[in-house]
């Protein structure tokens, strides 16, 4: 007797057979070549945060670390007291070939004149001259001088002139700054020291002092000294305390009124011839070398 099928075992084992095979995991490959990992976004560089640099304000005096204060008591148009540099002036300082020049053995006046004017500011006067001794001299391609306000410079007049008058620069060998204010105009102190009234000996610009020039000087304490010329006269508090003797001296204060505006030595030409003197006795620029305060 053949043994019976057990049809339902049969079964259960068949289908068993199909879940192990099909149950395999798939392997798949991919053709596409793989890419790299994304990586996070670069943020943009930022500059760092500079501020603006804070505007500079010009002031419309000429930065100075100087002492000095100006020799003219005198208002300018708009009524205000006129400073060293809204002063009137005529004429400057020459620094061609005169003893402010260390290239030079001149000395001033008649002894340094050489047909060219030269002022502190570069500029040179060496074309045209003007109408008459002391000689002054207009640019080669004549312009104005000072047009830049450095100083308030008006030059000097002359009949027959070709040009006007700041177009001249003033004059030829000229060892000071001239203030052309009317006579008796006060003049000032220009910082607290001892007046004296200068000695011929004492003059290392013209050898003309109080008697020939009336020319005075105000020793500072620093060793620096202003030197005036032409005045008409001290005033009389001054000229009571020192008196012809120049061995005196008399206790100034800065603004203090010590003199007035003439034309002593020079007749005609009324003005301020004004000097700054070295601790040498040289001859300095108080514009050049910013001694104004």
């Amino acid at each position: 007797m053949q043994p019976k099928i057990k049809w339902g075992e049969l079964l259960q084992a068949f289908f068993k057979a199909l879940r192990t095979i099909f149950s395999k995991p798939t392997i798949v490959v991919s053709t596409t070549p793989s890419l790299p990992a994304p990586t996070p976004e670069e943020k943009p560089k930022v500059a760092p945060n500079i501020p603006f640099s804070t505007p500079v304000t010009i002031s419309e005096t000429p930065v100075s670390t100087g002492f000095l204060t100006c020799p003219i008591q005198a208002n300018d148009t708009s009524g205000k007291s006129v400073t060293a540099y809204t002063a009137q002036i005529s004429a400057i300082i020459d620094h061609s070939d005169t003893a402010i020049d260390p290239t030079s053995s001149k000395r001033w006046g008649v002894r340094a004149k050489d047909q060219t004017v030269k002022a502190f500011n570069g500029e040179i006067g060496d074309g045209e001259a003007s109408a008459g001794p002391p000689y002054g001299y207009a640019k080669k391609m004549p312009e104005p001088f000072f047009t830049g306000k450095e100083i308030n410079y008006i030059g000097a007049g002359g009949v027959g002139q070709v040009y006007p008058r700041t177009w001249y620069l003033q004059y030829d060998g000229h060892a000071g700054y001239d203030f052309p204010y009317p006579r008796m105009t006060a003049i000032l102190a220009t910082a607290d020291g001892e007046l004296h009234k200068a000695a011929d000996t004492e003059d290392s610009a013209y050898g003309q002092g109080w008697n020939k020039h009336h020319t005075f000087y105000i020793k500072h304490k620093n060793g620096l000294s202003s030197w005036y010329r032409h005045c008409t006269k001290l005033v009389d508090e001054i000229e009571a305390q020192i008196g012809s003797e120049n061995i005196k001296s008399c206790l100034v204060s800065e603004g203090q009124v010590v003199a007035y505006v003439g034309d002593f030595g020079f007749p005609g030409s009324v003005h301020l011839h004004f000097e700054v003197h070295d601790v040498q006795g040289k001859i300095v620029d108080p514009y050049g070398d910013k001694l104004w305060s």
